[in-house]
């Protein structure tokens, strides 16, 4: 469970961020997830997948993380993510739905894929040569 300490306090900061009165927003354009916003989701929820990852990483004294467990991992971060956005249309003030976020979300849970490769590398032998 302490492996999993990191995930759940950066879930924890994402569903108080999310909560978090903030101003109405226009529609948005595909166009605009370059915005400091969409971005920032991108980021959080790589992060987010990235902590969980690093979690079962370390669970399993840095063995392969199975594919199955890889899959619910997103599927999680993905969801946790849309069910964020229902929840702020519909119970926190100044809040709304937005599907462009919900993209951005999805976008940063592959992108916390990633990290499984800075585990993958963190596991493989390296010689080293005294000189």
């Amino acid at each position: 469970m302490k492996y999993f300490i990191p995930a759940i306090l950066w879930a924890a900061l994402i569903f108080a961020l999310s909560a978090t009165p903030g101003r109405h927003m226009p529609d948005l354009s595909f166009w605009d997830l370059l915005q400091p916003d969409k971005v920032g989701h991108l980021v959080v929820y790589a992060i987010l997948v990235g902590a969980m990852l690093w979690g079962f990483y370390r669970l399993r004294q840095r063995e392969k993380i199975p594919q199955n467990v890889i899959v619910m991992v997103v599927l999680f971060a993905i969801l946790y993510g849309i069910s964020i956005e229902f929840m702020q249309s519909h119970f926190f003030s100044g809040r709304n739905f937005d599907v462009l976020d919900i993209l951005a979300n999805i976008i940063g849970c592959l992108t916390g894929l990633l990290s499984l490769r800075f585990f993958k590398h963190q596991n493989t032998p390296t010689s080293s040569k005294i000189e």
